[in-house]
């Protein structure tokens, strides 16, 4: 919270009764508390950057289930033409 915002927080407290020196308080412990979330927060930067790579590795996960189940679809299938071709009558 910048010095305007916290006098302009302080003022009101103080119009709607709160003695100056609890106003004061209230608006500096806002201010730092504010000042900290900031840096918490998450930015849109870092968010899109977040979110391409969980798409990135979701891609790769998927392509590689689609790889396995390939590779399985044909193993059961070919053992399966084998079963028949040695079961059939001849």
């Amino acid at each position: 919270m910048n010095s305007i915002e916290s006098a302009k927080y302080r003022k009101h407290l103080e119009e709607d009764g709160v003695p100056p020196q609890q106003a004061v308080a209230h608006a500096d412990a806002l201010g730092e508390g504010l000042d900290n979330l900031k840096e918490t927060l998450a930015t849109k930067a870092w968010v899109e950057s977040f979110v391409k790579q969980q798409l990135q590795e979701l891609k790769f996960d998927m392509v590689q289930w689609m790889v396995t189940l390939f590779v399985a679809q044909t193993g059961v299938t070919i053992g399966a033409m084998v079963a028949l071709i040695r079961y059939l009558p001849r």
